[in-house]
């Protein structure tokens, strides 16, 4: 089946404005979830998209009660929280909004944010503590007291944030944070024999 998101090839700076809303829900619906199913998930929920509107619109054109439905009906969890940040991301700019624009949005927080604006922003010095950055920081690095979950308290992100750049940096010096992200991710997943 081919999806909108391929969570292998991420990495894109030239997306369209259908192409960011569609890589937005992605990273809402993604959070504590596998990419693939995530990936197949959103494929289904933005079936009902024409080539006559983004998603956005697509979305806002059903209405509360329909969206809450089609949550439902394509079985995403965590209902009230996607719906809730989905209603509250129609009004985004996403091709210039700020790391806390998309945090204000309900439920995201600051890894999804910075996993957004890595991936879609080049240049972007962004660092993404999910659960495979920090278990590369313990394992790799052999960093003693890194948390096997993303810190939800900004200071302590932070952080672990300045001291993974400095060691990503050290570790891979000729990729972008973006593709660094990416081989960790595919390493520490264990999909290095799905390359």
């Amino acid at each position: 089946m081919t999806t909108l998101v391929d969570p292998k090839n991420i990495t894109i700076y030239n997306r369209t404005d259908s192409e960011l809303q569609i890589f937005w829900l992605f990273c809402i619906l993604v959070a504590g979830k596998n990419s693939d199913t995530t990936s197949r998930l959103l494929t289904r929920l933005l079936s009902i998209v024409d080539d006559s509107q983004t998603p956005f619109e697509a979305l806002q054109n059903l209405g509360e009660k329909n969206l809450y439905k089609l949550l439902l009906d394509n079985k995403t969890g965590q209902y009230d929280r996607i719906h809730k940040a989905i209603l509250q991301s129609l009004q985004l700019n996403l091709r210039n909004c700020s790391r806390d624009e998309l945090m204000s949005i309900y439920g995201v927080g600051p890894k999804t944010a910075r996993f957004f604006l890595l991936h879609t922003r080049e240049f972007c010095e962004e660092i993404v503590l999910d659960v495979h950055i920090l278990k590369w920081m313990r394992e790799k690095c052999h960093i003693m007291g890194v948390p096997r979950n993303t810190p939800q308290n900004i200071d302590q992100y932070e952080t672990l944030a300045k001291l993974c750049r400095k060691l990503m940096t050290q570790y891979y010096p000729d990729f972008t944070l973006a593709q660094i992200d990416l081989m960790i991710w595919t390493e520490m997943s264990g999909r290095l024999s799905d390359v």
